[in-house]
């Protein structure tokens, strides 16, 4: 495997928003109390506080305050480039994360560099993505082509990931930018590395020859600012944090090796008759070694570190490893890795200067693959390979084993991971509108719901398949997971977040004729049923709930959602959690609706005088 297209596989693995805890990235945030991390910018752009809006309004209320960068567009700014924004920052290789919101019908763009696109659409729904669509890496412009084909190389999203306008999305961009020699004279294009999508990867290693349509200019340089346009329509961003990405100056000097035939998984126990050579070599490199187990590599040399900071070291082997930092072993006592399964991560404190390095690895197990790889890195840094290049052969990419709803709903039962706990008692639906949603049996809770394409199984079928659970594959919506019945003598007795398998007893689901699952309970002599479907243009589901033998000294609440703040913004329609999605109560049901302030959330409650409730998530 070429060294640079591992290092793109590298920068891949590292593009969640989990990166920075992870100390790969230093994010640093835009400030958003006042338009300083900006210039000079047109009356359009202005610093708001909140912004409120559903999914049918053309344009979004603010409220004053800070936090939330706005641009309320008007007909005056149409077409002018004045009104697009500039950051402060200059960037070259850029790590960008974001959230963004626009409402009904808009239309914007992130510009990298002030020069390559990434589309910022209201494009809910869409069916086929095109150029224009959220996401999409936008066309380049020649007005000398002819008719028809002035607009070339747009890049369209691999998926649609777009949420409903009015919703807050997020967007993480890791940008490469073009390369240059000493004469200025450009040797590699500009490249999206990856770009993500309300958690979905809708691009990956797309290289731009030239600046996009609508860009400050159509030069290339090393360095620009981000540009965001501001002529076409309402925009909100929120969260806006970057990590400006260089080249890491680290050198590995002096290296030698020692090669031991040995079956020893014990460092300590290795003795100087098990060594059949040693020497000086250019790179860490598995080939040293004779044989394709029963051996150890041993290598050591000094590592220049360029700047105090924490190095993480990412070794690729099967077997035992142990790495020393002068004299100190940084490596974990249990320190086996397969070179098809995870790789070993280790973070480490350097000073600038020289350290003693010292890298051992030891093979004993016939049936894994051979091969070393050992990479470092400091945070905004590209990893740096230690190894030879072909020290590393291909690493298998294992294929996608997709469930998919293509005809009729599709049901699976399964374990899902949800708030870092295995449910066990799960059951996700998908439906060919390419609306899904999984579902806790023990609860008779929603907890993901999700479009686009069904369930990823990689993980309860390749190889051992030892996780057992099965991933949403579209951009899924968490919910709360808590029961949404309760049982209580009063509205205001306190309710509970979980119900026990003797309180709410689950008696199965029936499929109706087009096979959707109607779900059976029985809670406190009540009997409940609880049926959802996709609504029309996959806009979200409806869900029923109907209830029987309500003991007449008890009340039954419903808990409809929850979160940070919920808002209703129109009659029956609620903003959820920040505008993470809308909530729908549909016909007139004669509903007692209350929002109430439990444990540091908002939680919309509901009691139905007849026992039946409607609603829909729309997302």
């Amino acid at each position: 495997m070429k060294t640079t297209s591992l290092l793109l596989v590298c920068l891949s693995l590292v593009i969640s928003p989990l990166s920075a805890q992870e100390n790969l990235y230093t994010l640093t945030p835009v400030p958003l109390q006042d338009l300083s991390g900006f210039r000079p910018a047109a009356k359009n752009w202005q610093v708001v506080g909140q912004v409120a809006g559903g999914f049918a309004d053309a344009s979004l209320a603010t409220t004053s305050g800070s936090g939330v960068l706005a641009n309320l567009f008007s007909p005056e700014f149409q077409y002018k480039p004045e009104a697009n924004l500039f950051s402060q920052f200059e960037h070259g290789d850029l790590y960008l994360e974001l959230d963004f919101m626009v409402p009904k019908g808009s239309n914007s763009g992130i510009y990298l560099q002030s020069r390559y696109e990434i589309q910022l659409f209201d494009s809910w729904n869409v069916n086929k993505l095109a150029v224009q669509d959220c996401g999409s890496i936008y066309e380049r412009w020649d007005e000398r082509r002819p008719e028809g084909k002035k607009g070339f190389e747009g890049r369209p999203a691999r998926v649609n990931a777009a949420l409903a306008p009015g919703l807050w999305q997020h967007l993480v961009v890791l940008f490469q930018a073009p390369k240059f020699d000493k004469a200025g004279k450009k040797t590699e294009n500009a490249r999206f590395v990856k770009v993500v999508l309300n958690g979905v990867v809708i691009h990956e290693n797309v290289a731009v020859s030239g600046p996009t349509r609508a860009a400050v200019a159509e030069d290339e340089k090393p360095l620009a600012p981000l540009m965001i346009q501001g002529d076409h329509g309402q925009v909100f961003f929120r969260n806006l944090k970057y990590g400006l990405l260089g080249e890491l100056d680290l050198q590995l000097n002096g290296l030698n090796y020692e090669y031991y035939e040995t079956t020893q998984r014990d460092f300590t126990k290795i003795t100087a008759k098990e060594l059949v050579r040693k020497g000086a070599t250019e790179a860490l490199d598995y080939r040293l070694a004779d044989l394709s187990d029963k051996f150890s590599l041993k290598f050591a040399g000094k590592l220049d570190a360029p700047t105090t900071d924490t190095y993480t070291f990412t070794a690729y082997l099967s077997g035992n490893y142990q790495l020393q930092i002068d004299g100190k072993v940084v490596s974990p006592q249990e320190s086996w890795t397969y070179l098809y399964g995870s790789p070993a991560k280790l973070q480490v404190p350097l000073t600038a200067g020289g350290h003693d390095f010292v890298f051992q690895f030891t093979k004993q197990d016939s049936w894994a693959p051979t091969g070393l790889a050992l990479f470092v890195q400091k945070p905004n840094t590209k990893p740096v390979p230690l190894h030879a290049p072909s020290s590393l052969p291909e690493l298998p990419q294992p294929g996608l084993i997709e469930l998919s709803a293509e005809r009729e709903p599709t049901l699976l039962r399964s374990f899902l991971l949800f708030d870092q706990q295995k449910k066990t008692h799960c059951l996700s639906v998908g439906d060919p509108a390419g609306v899904h949603y999984s579902y806790d049996l023990d609860q008779a809770s929603v907890l993901y719901v999700w479009k686009g394409k069904f369930l990823n199984l990689n993980d309860m079928w390749f190889e051992r398949g030892e996780p057992q659970t099965a991933q949403p594959l579209g951009a899924n919506l968490r919910l709360t997971g808590k029961s949404p019945l309760a049982l209580v003598n009063s509205a205001d007795d306190p309710l509970p977040d979980t119900l026990d398998a003797q309180t709410l007893v689950y008696q199965g689901y029936v499929l109706d004729e087009k096979r959707y699952p109607t779900f059976h309970y029985v809670y406190g002599g009540s009997t409940i049923q609880d049926h959802l479907l996709p609504l029309a243009n996959a806009k979200g589901l409806a869900r029923s709930l109907k209830t029987s033998n309500i003991p007449a000294n008890k009340k039954l609440v419903f808990r409809l959602a929850e979160g940070a703040s919920i808002r209703e913004i129109s009659k029956n329609i609620f903003a959820i959690n920040n505008q993470q999605y809308f909530l729908q109560i549909t016909e007139n049901q004669n509903l007692k609706l209350t929002i109430k302030t439990l444990n540091g959330q908002q939680v919309l409650l509901a009691e139905s005088p007849n026992g039946e409730l409607k609603y829909d998530l729309v997302w």
